[in-house]
């Protein structure tokens, strides 16, 4: 299974289903609070390409190479990526934050500087979550600043402690693509075969190592031996603790989103989190239209 790189600018044909609603959400964000003083700020964490290439399927492949004609075609689809989606909201943001690790694609998000040039926009290059933590500590704390954080990493490599300096403000709102199939279940092995540097990898995913006791249950066995096999459902229980954690440091969580591949399996869950009732009315909106999980307002 392919998924995001930072190194490559491809993605699957599913990423369209997740750039789309989150371009919907922020021009609702937007439009929202666009008569009212406040100074919107957009924040793209692992912004990615500003147009990146879809990767076509293994039967859109088969079915182009059987008419050479159009095999070209069907391998050169090409989406918008989330900061060209931010930089055309109308009316939009103030300013424009887009962090990446790879120089060439900021070089490319850059550029977007001359095509948008009425737009405030600042591009850096480095580890997101870094470079959120400082601008946070920077501006998070003005009563005029009001945002959205897309958080879309490339694997598991989104820090807790980055969504909660966030949080913190007040003043922003998440919308968070949790890799839990394509990447954190990855992590979590057999009993027998549990590796310590990836489990430790989630505890700072997660901000806590409170999910290995629900993935890992202990019991002891009729020789007094603990044993701890792992949990059947673990994306779930995993998602459970998750959205439960940001509702403790948010407030408001909408109804989880599941984004499939083209085979139908899962990939990985849309989240949105903030302060407000208002975000999380558009955001149960706008993300109904996907498949979107049952569960309980606590």
């Amino acid at each position: 299974m392919t998924r995001k790189s930072h190194s490559e600018n491809t993605v699957g044909p599913w990423a369209e289903e997740k750039l789309e609603a989150l371009e919907k959400y922020l021009r609702y964000y937007c439009r929202y609070l666009s008569k009212q003083n406040f100074t919107l700020v957009y924040i793209d964490g692992f912004a990615g390409a500003p147009v990146t290439k879809v990767r076509p399927t293994q039967s859109v492949v088969h079915a182009a190479s059987l008419l050479a004609d159009d095999y070209d075609e069907a391998r050169e689809k090409l989406v918008l990526g989330s900061p060209v989606r931010a930089l055309r909201t109308d009316p939009g943001f103030q300013r424009h934050y887009f962090f990446d690790l790879d120089e060439k694609r900021v070089e490319q998000l850059n550029a977007l500087k001359a095509e948008f040039p009425a737009k405030w926009v600042h591009v850096e290059v480095g580890d997101a979550n870094e470079r959120i933590r400082t601008l946070v500590r920077q501006i998070g704390g003005r009563r005029e600043v009001k945002g959205v954080a897309f958080l879309d990493p490339y694997k598991d490599n989104l820090d807790w402690e980055t969504v909660a300096a966030l949080a913190a403000t007040r003043s922003f709102e998440v919308i968070i693509n949790l890799p839990l199939h394509m990447a954190i279940n990855r992590l979590l092995a057999k009993d027998a075969e549990r590796n310590p540097e990836w489990e430790a990898r989630i505890d700072k995913c997660f901000g806590t190592d409170a999910w290995r006791g629900v993935v890992y249950p202990e019991w002891v066995d009729m020789f007094g031996d603990v044993r701890a096999p792992k949990a059947d459902h673990v994306p779930q229980l995993l998602l459970d603790i998750y959205v439960g954690r940001l509702r403790s440091i948010f407030g408001e969580v909408a109804t989880p989103r599941l984004i499939r591949n083209s085979k139908n399996s899962p990939l990985y869950f849309l989240l949105w989190a903030g302060p407000h009732r208002a975000g999380l009315k558009g955001a149960d909106y706008i993300l109904g239209p996907g498949e979107k999980l049952a569960m309980k307002r606590r």
